[in-house]
């Protein structure tokens, strides 16, 4: 066999450092100059980050990899163009509802100095709360390439805390949980999903990506020198390098999320989104961000029928949510994909069962797999339901994000905008800002989230103590929270372990009331069956919850121990708190109220018995204002959540 020829486009790696040799030297600092990278150009190309006058990644390489291409000789800087971005933007289907734009961009556009004269731009965009950057490879002589690598290293200054899922393999559905590890720790043939999330004494920062469209997805491995990470590109399904394309071409976003501590993370400015292309459709009135019910949480593909998808649709209405998903088997015949999707074959009769959801007004997600809906034909299913009059469709299995499932995916968000339909993406990779450009696509999965309660006992406390330090970070993730059968972790059972279902949730029931809030999904599933629901305390607090915020807030938190956040929707205010298996007390100032207006808050709270009983929850009312602080009380396991409203 002819090996593969490899040319590395940026030299210099070295095994036991990275020594930046800078004949010319580009300085980016962003606005309120907290934030400083450095490039240095020449035999080598390297960068280093600062933040707040510590040194958080140390040079480190930059560079791409090209399959049967001679190698580039030394780089020098053409031209740098400097500019300041300073822009708002409002977002109906996010987590709060106005962003700023504000960064210094500089494009260094750099060419070999040997007789080629190949051509890379680096684009670098420095916000005071972190950094993205991206490669451009312009239009050239070089035309067609074939990527087999992404030298682009992160190099830090101390064997620091890291979180990080390594999901052991590419081309996964991203549903692991992010355990606590040294740096040292992660193995140089790893494949850890972003985000990676490092923490050391004086800063926090985590990496991932955005604007993936056309391009192989980002994961992380040990790097080539002491505490240093690399990148590393899902193969192509083909078996052609990474990414085959033309120039001009450009790279995603590498995206640097900084803060002083964990909550910053959760409160930044939005750099994913802001680096991600704008909304693309003239028309985004028919996207309607709310909650849903859901049958396959509770009962999975047992008893599904057109009487139990009326009481989900029944539910959804009298709790003021907008939809309900219809899962499998829909359309499948004990589990044998025989059917055409576009009729359905299972227990369900659809006809009936769209004209009493629309009659109780609540849209309805279709479930599917993805080789299903490739047979049936993708135009001809979305164009049936549009006819049907579906809402939208929860799209399963796909468990990649080589390039061409990359590419993909972007098609099917905008085939599913021409005919109306919202996307709900299932067995996906994280998000990574083309719900920006495309706000249909309303929420996805790539979350260890609430189903896997019905076959481990992965969902524990402190993994839900994680999640807002660490996948959340990267956008919205279908979490299906709301369970009511709430158990501590010595009484937790799978559901095959049960002769029938239901299925239960650790955690106190305040616990799985505030994960309600803890969750960014404008598509907020709520997952447990109406029979768990019915006369339950707290079950208030779940009717006409909202999706989407004005404003989110990070408080207080420790990845992996607890968290604290208030978030708004026009006048009404919610907080919610968590802890993982530690009893935990915490405060809260209510000076986010608005000065002079009394509020009457309604608590959901642990009692000392839910320490043993975690169904038990106390509901109580009392009169507020902005000068108040309120004192909150978790046991093991356990939550807090407060709705404020005007008097």
């Amino acid at each position: 066999m002819k090996k593969m020829g490899l040319a590395v486009l940026l030299l210099g790696l070295a095994t036991t450092g990275f020594a930046a040799v800078c004949e010319s030297k580009c300085e980016v600092v962003s606005p309120q100059k907290k934030v400083t990278v450095n490039v240095c150009v020449g035999p080598t190309l390297t960068y280093d980050v600062s933040f707040d006058g510590e040194k958080v990644v140390l040079p480190s390489p930059l560079g791409l990899a090209f399959k049967d291409q001679t190698p580039l000789g030394a780089m020098e800087v053409v031209r740098v163009e400097t500019t300041l971005i300073d822009k708002t933007w409002k977002n109906r289907f996010s987590k709060k509802s106005m962003y700023r734009d504000f960064c210094t961009e500089e494009t260094i556009t750099l060419r070999e100095k040997g007789a080629l004269g190949r051509m890379l731009t680096l684009v670098v965009r420095a916000y005071d709360d972190g950094v993205a950057f991206r490669y451009v490879l312009p239009e050239q002589k070089m035309k067609d390439f074939v990527l087999a690598d992404d030298l682009t290293q992160f190099v830090f200054g101390g064997d620091w805390d890291a979180f990080a899922s390594d999901q052991g393999k590419f081309n996964t559905s991203q549903e692991k949980q992010f355990p606590k590890m040294k740096l040292s720790e992660i193995k140089k043939d790893a494949v850890v999903i972003c985000p990676l999330v490092v923490q050391s004494p004086k800063f926090c920062c985590a990496i991932t990506e955005a604007e993936l469209t056309s391009w192989a997805g980002m994961q992380f491995a040990h790097g080539d020198a002491e505490n240093s990470i690399r990148l590393r590109l899902t193969p192509r399904n083909d078996g052609n390098g990474v990414v085959v394309a033309q120039t001009p071409a450009q790279s995603p976003w590498r995206v640097i999320l900084l803060g002083k501590k964990p909550v910053d993370l959760v409160n930044n400015s939005g750099i994913i989104l802001n680096v991600s292309t704008p909304c693309q459709l003239a028309d985004t009135d028919w996207i309607q961000p709310g909650a849903s019910s859901w049958d396959w949480w509770s009962e999975g593909n047992r008893i599904l029928n057109t009487d139990t998808f009326k009481q989900r649709v029944d539910l959804a209405a009298a709790m003021g949510w907008k939809y309900t998903t219809l899962d499998d088997p829909w359309y499948f015949d004990a589990w044998k994909p025989t059917c055409n999707t576009m009729k359905g074959c299972g227990t369900v009769d659809l006809p009936e069962a769209f004209a009493y959801a629309k009659s109780k007004g609540i849209g309805v997600f279709l479930w599917l797999h993805y080789k299903d809906l490739e047979k049936s034909g993708m135009e001809e299913s979305f164009a049936t339901f549009e006819k049907w009059g579906a809402a939208g469709v929860k799209i399963d299995f796909m468990d990649s994000d080589y390039q061409e499932r990359v590419e993909w995916i972007a098609n099917v968000v905008k085939l599913c905008a021409k005919y109306h339909l919202m996307v709900n993406f299932h067995g996906m990779y994280k998000p990574t800002g083309l719900e920006r450009a495309y706000p249909n696509q309303i929420t996805r999965e790539g979350i260890l989230g609430n189903e896997y309660n019905k076959f481990s006992n992965k969902i524990t406390t402190r993994h839900s103590a994680t999640l807002p330090f660490t996948r959340f970070l990267c956008g919205p993730g279908d979490f299906t929270p709301g369970g009511f059968l709430n158990v501590h972790p010595e009484k937790f059972r799978t559901q095959e372990k049960l002769q029938l279902p239901p299925c239960v949730e650790m955690g106190t029931r305040a616990h799985a009331l505030a994960m309600c809030l803890v969750c960014d999904s404008p598509l907020l599933t709520i997952c447990d069956a109406p029979e768990n629901y019915k006369n339950q305390p707290g079950l208030d607090f779940l009717k006409n919850i909202p999706a989407v915020w004005d404003e989110t807030t990070a408080i207080d938190g420790a990845i992996g121990e607890y968290y604290l956040a208030v978030r708004r929707s026009g006048n009404q205010f919610y907080a919610a708190a968590i802890t993982n298996e530690e009893a935990r007390k915490l405060s809260l100032p209510l000076t986010f109220l608005k000065v002079g207006q009394t509020y009457e808050v309604t608590l959901y709270a642990d009692v000392p018995e839910s320490a043993t009983e975690a169904t038990k929850i106390s509901v109580t009312k009392k009169t507020v204002t902005s000068t108040d602080t309120l004192s909150i009380d978790m046991v093991r396991n356990g939550g807090w959540t407060a709705v404020f409203n005007e008097q």
